[in-house]
């Protein structure tokens, strides 16, 4: 839930700001282009008489128009693009570029290893018949020494008798 609201404070916050640098370049464009400021509101007065008064567009005028018009749409599609960018990204990768700024030069010691022992591998049938191998050594230790229990409890049981 908070990584949601993060990412919304993230898109509106980059969103606002890409609209304005956007706006910006456009209002420089058109200042440098066509020697308008689209920030002064007498500009819009001057273009409305213009259309009021019978003035025909001609292709700079056109593409003027086009220009205007076509600030919502790249401003939507740079919303669009901000929306699905990972915003955990511009925090993480300038942190990862410092944090291993120091090992682009590292090299690890050379390691000697001694008294290193290579078994033989062994198949799957080979370390089956190994443990009951193992299983009944066991047993016969285990069973082996309750037998020579038993019997010296049956030898001190006649022993008892006589």
């Amino acid at each position: 839930m908070i990584k949601k609201i993060l990412h919304y404070i993230c898109v509106a916050v980059s969103g606002i700001l890409w609209s304005v640098l956007l706006g910006f370049i456009f209002q420089q464009l058109f200042f440098l282009v066509y020697n308008i400021n689209l920030l002064n509101p007498q500009t819009y007065k001057l273009l409305s008489n213009f259309w009021n008064s019978g003035g025909v567009l001609q292709g700079t005028d056109i593409v003027m128009w086009g220009s205007l018009l076509l600030y919502l749409p790249v401003c939507y599609y740079g919303w669009r693009k901000l929306w699905n960018y990972k915003f955990m990204r511009l925090i993480t990768v300038p942190l990862n570029k410092i944090a291993n700024a120091g090992l682009d030069n590292y090299k690890a010691p050379d390691v000697n290893i001694k008294n290193l022992k290579v078994e033989e591998k062994k198949t799957l049938e080979q370390m089956v018949d190994e443990r009951i191998e193992k299983e009944k050594k066991k047993n016969h230790e285990q069973s082996s020494g309750s037998t020579d229990f038993r019997k010296k409890i049956i030898e001190q049981i006649e022993e008892n008798k006589k």
